[in-house]
């Protein structure tokens, strides 16, 4: 979902990993931000599709907040 997204924005390969990993060993990654961000916006028991649909949603916004659509990335 996300390398998808981010080729969908014109991301680079460097961009789309940095969204992965983490900086430090105590620092969570963007990608677990997103991910911890879809099941707080969940209720328990729902299902998979829902929560999918949850994380694209949040992804999505997340990537809006860093990596405007139409504008070019560099990194």
């Amino acid at each position: 979902m996300l390398l998808k997204k981010g080729v969908e924005r014109g991301l680079t390969p460097f961009a789309i990993g940095s969204i992965m990993c983490r900086e430090t060993l105590k620092k969570e990654s963007m990608i677990e931000h997103i991910v911890r961000e879809a099941e707080e916006a969940v209720l328990p028991g729902t299902s998979e599709a829902t929560f999918l649909e949850s994380v694209s949603l949040v992804m999505d916004r997340r990537l809006d907040e860093l990596f405007p659509r139409g504008r070019a990335v560099n990194t």
